[in-house]
């Protein structure tokens, strides 16, 4: 079996004592909180899926995806949610990571490969990383081909000057990598103009984040060098080892957390919320070599077949 280090270990040990947190049954109160509350659950799954393709690790992260697709009432969830709101990009997602490990619905693929080509689909008026990260997801489920390019108007695909990296810039453009190059399965999807303006800039704009505090953006540009096929941020990550809790978890940034409904007076809940994204990227800055890997297989089904 693989060996996780004893960071990554007790990250992955902190997710699945957290996992009641990443529901949404028990903590959305109405409709508009559960369509809120599928992000976090969304990234629950596709953290999980990632490290399922070391085979080593693939019953027990599978078995977080079957949690998370559980929560979902195994689809119809998804179908009675995308009814009413059919541009959200996590149900894609999360159906995504879960057919990836085995589970199906036939009425939500059917449904998601409509809506792939009705006249909204082409019409989204959403910003450049989550058109990508949409047509990612429906690749995901065969219902398109990858993208190959970075979506019209992204921050990335312009090169831009890089001294205007910000929080708001940086999100976008660690997610346009993440996409492009299936989380490091195909970095060759990346221009070679874009793979040298990553290498050059990618160290200088971990030391602003860093300096700024935003240990999450931190992870993500640790992840963005692996996605991307270039060399290890090795020291950085071990700076960033320096902020691990005792119990495993990585505390988000100030606000992480606030667009999410926080309930007054319960603060494991508040803390949860302002430090689970966090936790996952960290964790997966921490197993890198064995998520991000050129020409990762797709997880074989469980069973040998679809759920």
């Amino acid at each position: 079996m693989t060996a996780l280090s004893g960071p990554a270990e007790a990250a992955l040990s902190w997710v699945e004592g957290h996992l009641g947190q990443f529901g949404v049954r028990a903590h959305a109160r109405d409709e508009h909180e559960l369509v809120l509350l599928l992000k976090p659950l969304s990234e629950l799954a596709l953290t999980a899926s990632l490290l399922g393709r070391d085979p080593a690790l693939r019953e027990r992260c599978h078995r977080l995806v079957t949690w998370a697709w559980d929560e979902a009432e195994r689809g119809d969830c998804l179908l009675r949610v995308t009814a009413a709101r059919p541009e959200l990009v996590e149900s894609v997602g999360l159906y995504a990571s879960a057919y990836e490990c085995g589970h199906h619905d036939e009425r939500l693929h059917a449904w998601f490969a409509h809506l792939a080509g009705t006249a909204l689909a082409g019409g989204l008026e959403i910003p450049a990383w989550r058109e990508s990260a949409l047509r990612h997801n429906l690749a995901r489920l065969g219902l398109a081909e990858p993208p190959r390019a970075s979506a019209r108007g992204s921050w990335l695909g312009a090169l831009p000057e890089p001294w205007t990296i910000s929080d708001g810039t940086g999100y976008p453009m660690t997610h346009e990598v993440f996409y492009l190059t299936d989380f490091g399965a195909r970095p060759a999807a990346l221009p070679p103009d874009t793979v040298a303006y990553l290498a050059q800039w990618l160290p200088a704009w971990w030391r602003c984040v860093r300096g700024s505090g935003n240990h999450d953006l931190a992870a993500e540009l640790v992840m963005t060098a692996a996605c991307a096929g270039l060399a290890p941020m090795e020291r950085e990550l071990t700076e960033l080892l320096a902020h691990a809790r005792p119990d495993g978890g990585f505390a988000g940034p100030a606000g992480a957390g606030g667009d999410l409904p926080r309930p007054d007076g319960d603060d494991p809940r508040r803390r949860f919320l302002r430090d689970y994204h966090t936790t996952l990227v960290t964790l997966l800055a921490l197993t890198t070599g064995l998520w991000a890997t050129r020409g990762a297989p797709v997880p074989e089904l469980i069973g040998g077949e679809r759920t």
